[in-house]
């Protein structure tokens, strides 16, 4: 099966915080991960979101130009990514030329069939400035839910898409002073236009069970019930992706109109020569050959499960006809919080990625967050809940049961198994029930994106060598039963080491490097001075 993993595209505005990793990042990561140990063809994209109001916001505070400072950015947070081990195929840029030519392509094809139209809409003007405001220059009261502090183009809250002229009490980013609302010529997308194919999609997706979690697909058809309006995709601004019309020099493209499209372009600069298997068949007739993800926190939700397909049923026509695969499942997190209160880049409230890696280390900060993950609601992150997660899942049931089952073979055994037991039925038994249980907890990872249900299957793998441990004490039995007892547990710690990779994969690897990797009918050695394969930080 081909698997395209979309990872929401950060802004490149400053260093993610720990937020964006649970959210997207680690959950799609682990997705990615678990998919490839399963024999699919994995296309695991993002990149950075380099237009748009939030950097020329950013830019502004810092005293540089929004290019040279989303560049910057751009470096720091891939950086991020890499170092807490995010196995990106590709990870891209919404500033490179592949992405510009791919956003008007998408707009061509659009305009072609008339879901492109100029128009008028109010925009926010601040007299104290003497200049428009685009969308994330203003602030003010969300209509749906009341927060004092919803931007011009969405509420964090409760993560509703708005419009500038929807504030209560709008005012000037910069400034402070009252904004006023004036017209505004715009173009705009005809969503309108394209609600019942919408609809028609939703109702299919989202009911034929593909969807992992319910309650996207329940928060999708409600925002879709509310009606589909057109949306204007031009913003008065110098730096973006520029409108592909005479006329409009003096505006770029929507962050959001060309942010989305990123997926498509990542796919392209990954494999430029083969990216239509992913995007452009069903992979040779058998309709599940090919599935599409999309994995964002609940703020997205609405741009990826509603938005997102709008833009590509209404591309559908153009290339002779061909079509692009629609998203198969919307990955969903709620949010991670922070001392009770959501974290933010532009707030500057949160611990960012590299501030975290750095206080516990990579596989702990990892496995911390995949049992904390916040699947079905909001969860806040304390540092207590990060240590005793270390403690009782990625030292008790991961990290120990290796060490203690490698140390002992070496000590007493020269690190060798019983050859005798090691062909024998009983440690293909073991290889059996340890490969189902392995198998499973991959199944969740990737099939259903159920991290922590998978995360428990993981350690169920451990504590059941724990166990066996505890019943028959080798550290105290005779030679023989010792290492027959030692034997029997090595099938279970390679299908741990396969099983837990995709979410401490340092950690895994070195309990694959000690028991040598996968379950292979060659006796395995241990080495002489195992080493532990977490050692704390």
């Amino acid at each position: 099966m081909h698997v395209l993993i979309g990872a929401a595209w950060p802004y490149a505005s400053g260093p993610r915080h720990v937020g964006h990793l649970a959210g997207a990042f680690l959950p799609a990561d682990v997705i990615a991960r678990a998919g490839r140990l399963l024999g699919h063809d994995v296309l695991f994209v993002s990149g950075s979101d380099e237009h748009g109001t939030p950097i020329t916001v950013a830019a502004e505070r810092a005293g540089v130009g929004p290019a040279e400072f989303a560049g910057a950015q751009h470096d720091v947070i891939a950086r991020e990514l890499a170092a807490v081990s995010i196995s990106f195929d590709h990870y891209g840029r919404t500033s490179s030329a592949v992405h510009r030519r791919t956003v008007h392509d998408v707009f061509a094809r659009l305009q072609a069939r008339g879901l492109v139209e100029e128009g008028s809409q109010l925009a926010a003007w601040c007299a104290a400035e003497g200049r428009s405001l685009p969308d994330r220059y203003v602030e003010g009261t969300c209509p749906w839910c009341s927060n004092g502090s919803a931007r011009g183009d969405q509420c964090d809250e409760c993560g509703r898409s708005l419009d500038p002229e929807e504030l209560g009490d709008a005012r000037c980013r910069v400034c402070g002073a009252a904004a006023s609302l004036r017209p505004q010529r715009q173009l705009f997308l005809r969503l309108d236009l394209l609600e019942d194919a919408v609809g028609e999609w939703l109702a299919s997706a989202s009911g034929s069970g593909t969807w992992s979690r319910r309650w996207v697909a329940d928060e999708a058809n409600g925002a879709w019930r509310e009606g589909l309006r057109p949306r204007a995709i031009t913003r008065e601004l110098r730096w973006g992706v520029d409108v592909p019309l005479a006329g409009w020099d003096d505006r770029v493209l929507y962050v959001w109109f060309d942010a989305v499209i990123g997926y498509l372009s990542a796919s392209i600069e990954a494999r430029p020569d083969d990216w239509e298997a992913w995007w452009c068949s069903d992979g040779g007739g058998d309709g599940d050959a090919v599935r599409h993800r999309y994995v964002v926190g609940k703020d997205n939700v609405w741009f990826h499960a509603l938005w997102w397909p709008a833009i590509l049923l209404g591309a559908a026509a153009g290339a002779g006809g061909g079509g692009l695969r629609l998203p198969d499942d919307v990955v969903g997190s709620h949010f991670l919080t922070e001392a009770g209160a959501q974290l933010s880049v532009s707030r500057g409230h949160g611990t960012t990625i590299g501030e975290a890696v750095a206080r516990v280390g990579v596989d702990a900060l990892r496995h911390a967050l995949v049992a904390l993950s916040p699947e079905t609601a909001d969860v806040e992150l304390t540092w207590e809940l990060v240590a005793d997660a270390t403690r009782t899942g990625l030292v008790g049931a991961i990290a120990n049961p290796a060490h203690r089952v490698a140390t002992l073979l070496a000590r007493r055994f020269g690190g060798r198994v019983d050859e005798g037991v090691w062909h024998g039925a009983d440690v293909q038994q073991a290889r059996t029930e340890a490969d189902a249980l392995a198998g499973r907890a991959l199944r969740a990872f990737h099939d259903d994106a159920a991290l922590r249900r998978g995360l428990s299957l993981v350690h169920e793998i451990g504590r059941t060598v724990n166990r066996r441990l505890a019943a028959t004490e080798p550290w105290s039995a005779a030679d023989d039963v010792a290492h027959r007892e030692l034997t029997l547990l090595v099938p279970w710690l390679q299908a741990l080491s396969v099983a837990a990779s995709p979410v401490v994969p340092d950690v895994a690897a070195r309990i694959g490097a000690a028991f040598r990797g996968s379950a292979s009918l060659d006796p395995p050695v241990v080495p002489p001075d195992p080493e532990p394969p977490y050692r704390g930080v």
